[in-house]
């Protein structure tokens, strides 16, 4: 499998970055993560590091080197995960059990499996359009899915920020598994918290991926959502993914992958950030203050 990757995280206007992110992958298939650790809640980056650091270490035992049942996995994998956390507040004597959202794929033979919890977001791009994106675990959500609200109000509504499922925390989460999703030579998939996705409308994620890859589109788009957040911005951070046809060239660009070349996993600093193209700038330009 060939492909194209690209990471970044950013701290926004905030005091500290609570989130966490994480990529690796085997000869035959790759795992993405990004986690929001919850602001407002005690030790919110102790549980979205706790979180990537579980799956990471899961796919490394079991991706040998595919993994059986993707989707199962992210549902065991997750689980696994939210105890870690628990187990962690109660080995530290912590007042509060920590807590994070989480978005976890899967990418196996040309297909796309997904599971999360909260409001991070897989989107799924092709051709211009947002062929498939995940549903919020958010109160807004429930109510554009009811029709009380449609996607526009919801991005001004006073609870956007609101969401009733997370890792940690007290109770069980709710974890959701996706259909699994085929994907063909130029289709992006990208995994995000909301301190992007709340500043980048999904049709204009759509067209600035349409016709490039990950590590040429990331970088720019990061920006421009850090810039639109301003003062009061929340922590944004992605990986992107872009799967490359079977006869590409790599030339050994950064970010540039033959998972079919590894003799075990992909290294920890194999994706370097990458810069971004100047053609990119006229296309995202932060929006103008109200």
């Amino acid at each position: 499998m060939k492909f194209a990757l690209a990471v970044d995280s950013r701290i926004g206007g905030r005091g500290n970055n609570e989130d966490r992110l994480a990529v690796t992958c085997s000869s035959e298939c790759v795992l993405l993560v990004v986690a929001d650790g919850m602001g407002g809640h005690i030790d919110g980056e102790v549980a979205a590091r706790i979180a990537t650091e579980v799956l990471v270490q899961q796919f490394r035992c079991q991706a040998t080197p595919r993994l059986l049942q993707p989707g199962d996995f992210l549902r065991w994998a997750l689980g696994e995960a939210h105890q870690a956390i628990v187990d962690h507040a109660i080995a530290h004597h912590l007042r509060e059990i920590p807590s994070t959202t989480v978005v976890v794929a899967v990418v196996q033979d040309d297909t796309v499996y997904c599971a999360y919890a909260g409001d991070s977001r897989l989107y799924l791009l092709e051709q211009g359009a947002v062929r498939f994106r995940s549903r919020d675990h958010s109160h807004v959500q429930r109510l554009i899915d009811s029709g009380q609200l449609s996607e526009a109000e919801a991005a001004v509504h006073p609870a956007r920020n609101r969401i009733y499922n997370c890792l940690g925390a007290m109770g069980e989460p709710e974890v959701s598994v996706l259909h699994p999703q085929p994907l063909q030579a130029g289709c992006s998939v990208l995994l995000c918290s909301d301190g992007l996705w709340s500043m980048v409308p999904d049709a204009e994620l759509a067209r600035v991926f349409h016709g490039r890859v990950a590590p040429a589109v990331l970088p720019a788009l990061m920006t421009v959502a850090e810039k639109r957040g301003g003062e009061r911005g929340d922590n944004l951070s992605a990986v992107a993914f872009t799967l490359l046809p079977a006869d590409a060239v790599l030339d050994g660009r950064s970010g540039y992958i033959d998972s079919g070349t590894l003799a075990g996993f992909l290294p920890d600093d194999a994706i370097p950030g990458l810069l971004m193209e100047h053609e990119l700038a006229a296309e995202l330009q932060p929006r103008q203050p109200h």
